[in-house]
Protein backbone atom coordinates (compact mmCIF):
# COMPACT_ATOMS: atom_id res chain seq x y z
CA UNK A 1 0.00 0.00 0.00
CA UNK A 2 1.31 3.43 -0.97
CA UNK A 3 0.90 6.06 1.75
CA UNK A 4 0.57 9.83 1.76
CA UNK A 5 4.02 10.07 3.33
CA UNK A 6 5.58 8.63 0.18
CA UNK A 7 4.50 11.47 -2.12
CA UNK A 8 3.69 14.45 0.10
CA UNK A 9 5.88 17.51 0.10
CA UNK A 10 7.49 17.93 3.50
CA UNK A 11 8.46 21.50 2.70
CA UNK A 12 5.30 23.47 3.46
CA UNK A 13 5.21 27.20 2.87
CA UNK A 14 2.75 28.88 5.22
CA UNK A 15 1.44 32.33 6.03
CA UNK A 16 -0.54 33.92 8.86
CA UNK A 17 -4.08 35.34 8.82
CA UNK A 18 -2.59 38.81 9.23
CA UNK A 19 -0.54 38.57 6.03
CA UNK A 20 -1.88 40.38 2.98
CA UNK A 21 -3.11 39.08 -0.35
CA UNK A 22 -0.13 40.76 -2.02
CA UNK A 23 2.26 38.75 0.18
CA UNK A 24 0.49 35.53 -0.81
CA UNK A 25 0.49 36.47 -4.49
CA UNK A 26 4.21 37.22 -4.49
CA UNK A 27 5.04 34.07 -2.52
CA UNK A 28 3.01 31.91 -4.90
CA UNK A 29 4.80 33.43 -7.85
CA UNK A 30 8.26 33.12 -6.30
CA UNK A 31 7.80 29.54 -5.06
CA UNK A 32 5.66 28.39 -8.02
CA UNK A 33 2.89 27.09 -5.75
CA UNK A 34 -0.91 27.29 -5.86
CA UNK A 35 -1.88 26.55 -2.23
CA UNK A 36 -0.76 28.11 1.04
CA UNK A 37 -1.88 26.80 4.42
CA UNK A 38 -2.66 29.64 6.81
CA UNK A 39 -1.42 28.80 10.29
CA UNK A 40 -1.81 30.14 13.81
CA UNK A 41 1.08 30.85 16.19
CA UNK A 42 1.33 27.13 17.00
CA UNK A 43 1.76 26.27 13.30
CA UNK A 44 -1.72 24.72 13.24
CA UNK A 45 -3.64 25.23 9.97
CA UNK A 46 -6.66 27.51 10.36
CA UNK A 47 -7.31 28.00 6.66
CA UNK A 48 -6.10 27.58 3.09
CA UNK A 49 -5.53 30.24 0.46
CA UNK A 50 -5.40 29.16 -3.16
CA UNK A 51 -4.25 30.90 -6.28
CA UNK A 52 -7.91 31.20 -7.24
CA UNK A 53 -8.67 32.97 -3.92
CA UNK A 54 -5.91 35.48 -4.62
CA UNK A 55 -7.23 36.15 -8.12
CA UNK A 56 -10.79 36.59 -6.79
CA UNK A 57 -9.57 39.05 -4.18
CA UNK A 58 -8.16 41.18 -6.96
CA UNK A 59 -11.48 41.11 -8.81
CA UNK A 60 -13.27 44.40 -8.32
CA UNK A 61 -16.69 42.72 -8.35
CA UNK A 62 -15.82 40.81 -5.17
CA UNK A 63 -15.30 44.05 -3.34
CA UNK A 64 -18.21 45.93 -4.88
CA UNK A 65 -15.89 48.52 -6.36
CA UNK A 66 -15.25 49.48 -9.94
CA UNK A 67 -11.56 50.08 -9.48
CA UNK A 68 -8.54 47.95 -8.68
CA UNK A 69 -8.19 47.31 -4.96
CA UNK A 70 -4.95 47.56 -3.05
CA UNK A 71 -4.26 43.90 -2.25
CA UNK A 72 -1.78 44.99 0.42
CA UNK A 73 -4.77 46.03 2.51
CA UNK A 74 -6.77 42.81 2.10
CA UNK A 75 -5.78 40.28 4.76
CA UNK A 76 -5.71 36.55 4.19
CA UNK A 77 -8.21 36.01 7.00
CA UNK A 78 -10.74 37.79 4.77
CA UNK A 79 -10.32 35.46 1.80
CA UNK A 80 -9.08 32.12 3.17
CA UNK A 81 -11.19 29.01 3.18
CA UNK A 82 -11.77 27.86 6.73
CA UNK A 83 -13.10 24.47 5.69
CA UNK A 84 -10.06 22.23 5.85
CA UNK A 85 -9.70 18.49 5.48
CA UNK A 86 -6.49 16.80 6.47
CA UNK A 87 -4.53 13.72 5.62
CA UNK A 88 -2.15 11.81 7.85
CA UNK A 89 1.24 10.52 6.68
CA UNK A 90 0.16 6.89 7.17
CA UNK A 91 -3.13 7.29 5.28
CA UNK A 92 -3.43 5.20 2.13
CA UNK A 93 -2.82 7.33 -0.94
CA UNK A 94 -6.16 6.16 -2.34
CA UNK A 95 -7.98 7.57 0.70
CA UNK A 96 -6.36 10.97 0.24
CA UNK A 97 -7.09 10.93 -3.48
CA UNK A 98 -10.75 10.11 -2.89
CA UNK A 99 -11.00 12.93 -0.35
CA UNK A 100 -9.53 15.39 -2.87
CA UNK A 101 -11.87 14.17 -5.59
CA UNK A 102 -15.05 14.01 -3.52
CA UNK A 103 -14.62 17.49 -2.04
CA UNK A 104 -13.00 19.03 -5.15
CA UNK A 105 -10.02 20.18 -3.09
CA UNK A 106 -6.73 21.12 -4.67
CA UNK A 107 -4.69 20.08 -1.65
CA UNK A 108 -4.71 18.46 1.74
CA UNK A 109 -2.47 19.58 4.58
CA UNK A 110 -0.81 16.56 6.17
CA UNK A 111 -1.03 16.48 9.95
CA UNK A 112 0.79 14.28 12.44
CA UNK A 113 0.21 14.67 16.19
CA UNK A 114 -1.58 18.01 15.59
CA UNK A 115 1.41 19.37 13.67
CA UNK A 116 1.59 20.33 10.02
CA UNK A 117 4.19 18.02 8.49
CA UNK A 118 3.44 18.22 4.78
CA UNK A 119 1.03 18.91 1.96
CA UNK A 120 -0.31 16.76 -0.84
CA UNK A 121 -1.81 18.34 -3.94
CA UNK A 122 -3.81 17.39 -6.99
CA UNK A 123 -0.61 18.01 -8.96
CA UNK A 124 1.06 15.18 -6.99
CA UNK A 125 -1.70 12.85 -8.17
CA UNK A 126 -1.25 13.96 -11.78
CA UNK A 127 2.40 12.97 -11.48
CA UNK A 128 1.41 9.53 -10.21
CA UNK A 129 -1.12 9.12 -13.02
CA UNK A 130 1.51 9.98 -15.65
CA UNK A 131 3.93 7.50 -14.10
CA UNK A 132 1.31 4.73 -14.10
CA UNK A 133 0.35 5.44 -17.71
CA UNK A 134 4.00 5.23 -18.72
CA UNK A 135 4.34 1.89 -16.91
CA UNK A 136 1.25 0.50 -18.65
CA UNK A 137 2.50 1.70 -22.05
CA UNK A 138 5.92 0.13 -21.44
CA UNK A 139 4.30 -3.16 -20.41
CA UNK A 140 2.20 -3.13 -23.60
CA UNK A 141 5.34 -2.71 -25.70
CA UNK A 142 6.77 -6.01 -24.42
Amino acid sequence: MITVNEIMSGHVITLKTSDSVSVARELMKKEDIRHIPIVDDNYFPVGIVTQRDVLKAQDSELNGNHHIIDDQQVLLEQIMSRKISYARPADPLRTAGLKLQKNKYGCLPVMDNNKLVGIITDFDFVGIAINLIEQVEQAEDY
